[in-house]
Formats: structure tokens, C-alpha cells, sequence
């Protein structure tokens, strides 16, 4: 099937699956721009935990940073291989995504429970709200259909 033959709700779907794809990769780079312009996670974590000394801080900063960054940079990759395989008809992927996003929204969920600056917060929770929107018309009757004419081709 050409892509002209493809369903509008199969293009859109990756569309905003690469749009997913970069905000996400966006997220990365908001942790690391904002570590480098002086971020207040530390000064977060001074605040949350008031008895800990600043090597434990710092570790904790340390953590909570490489976890942010790579949530977001699988999610990167994750989109963008949702999106190429939308594309290609790959059955799998709706579940895989709708998985992906439920998992993806509870550890949004935790992140706003936790002291991380709200920009590294909002900047995780958005592509999964954008990956919502591409789960969404990938459950279409009509992305359904396409999908289950591709199984029948392979058989």
C-alpha cells in the first residue's frame, strides 16, 4: 500500500508520533539546559530534604537528572519507532504504544509528586499527551480496518 493510499488516520497518527518524538527529545534538552543555566534542583532538593548533607544531595540531583534525561531520550526513540512502524502497517504497535503511554503517563504522574523543578516536569508530561492524541487514531475504525487488511495481506 503507497502512502497516498495509506488512511488519514494512519498519517496523522505518525505525525504526531514524530511531533511526540521531538518534543520528548526537546525534554532531554530542557534537563540539560536547565542544569546548565543554574537549575534549581539542587536547590529543590535542599529544600525537600533539609538534613542532608550536600554530598547526598548532590548524588540525589545526580540520579533524579540521568533519570529525566533518560526517560526522555527513550521516549525519543520510542515514538519515532512507533511512528516509522504506524507507517508499515506493524499491528503491534498499537498496543505497544497504548502500553507505552500508560506507562509513560504513571511516571508522569510520579514525577509532579516529586521536588524536580516544574519545566523538566511539564517537559516529560507533554509528549505523552501528544502520544495520547496518536494512540487515539490509531484505535480508529478506520486505522483499524487498514491494519487488519494488512494482517490478511500477510497471511
Amino acid at each position: 500500500m503507497s502512502r497516498q493510499q495509506l488512511p488519514a488516520s494512519v498519517r496523522r497518527a505518525s505525525r504526531t508520533l514524530y511531533a511526540a518524538a521531538l518534543l520528548a527529545a526537546a525534554g532531554a534538552a530542557a534537563v540539560v539546559v536547565d542544569q546548565s543555566v543554574g537549575g534549581g534542583l539542587a536547590q529543590r532538593l535542599r529544600e525537600a530534604y533539609p538534613h542532608r548533607s550536600a554530598d547526598q544531595i548532590d548524588m540525589a540531583q545526580s540520579s533524579i537528572l540521568t533519570y529525566l534525561f533518560t526517560l526522555a531520550v527513550l521516549g525519543a526513540v520510542l515514538f519515532a519507532g512507533m511512528a516509522w512502524a504506524n507507517l508499515r502497517g506493524r499491528r503491534w504497535v498499537r498496543g505497544i504504544g497504548t502500553t507505552a503511554l500508560v506507562l509513560g503517563s504513571v511516571l508522569a504522574v510520579y514525577n509532579f509528586s516529586q521536588p524536580h523543578p516544574l519545566v523538566m516536569t511539564v517537559a516529560g508530561t507533554v509528549p505523552c499527551a501528544v502520544g495520547l492524541a496518536a494512540i487515539a487514531l490509531m484505535w480508529t475504525r478506520e486505522s483499524s480496518t487498514y491494519f487488519a487488511s494488512r494482517r490478511s495481506a500477510s497471511v
